[in-house]
């Protein structure tokens, strides 16, 4: 029998947020649509958190400053979830 570790968010590295997540910019000024994977499929959502998506590509934000790239990551993931009822 195999057992499957559940990661939690706080255990995934940035690398493997990085790639459930996807943000783009939307035609509407300050509004992103974030699509997360989680558990196989896709969610997604509009978020007006400009912070985190500044941070989301940023190679220098990785471990700099007070709001890392990994912050902006776990937050743009959370939004999305609690978002769509997945808590």
């Amino acid at each position: 029998m195999s057992y499957q570790i559940k990661k939690t968010l706080t255990d995934m590295t940035t690398a493997q947020l990085a790639q459930r997540i996807i943000a783009d910019r939307t035609s509407s000024y300050g509004h992103f649509k974030v699509t997360i994977q989680y558990r196989g499929k896709e969610y997604s959502c509009i978020s007006t958190d400009s912070m985190a998506y500044d941070r989301y590509n940023d190679e220098y934000a990785k471990g700099r400053g007070i709001y890392t790239q990994k912050d902006a990551l776990q937050s743009l993931w959370s939004e999305c979830k609690r978002k769509n009822n997945l808590f």
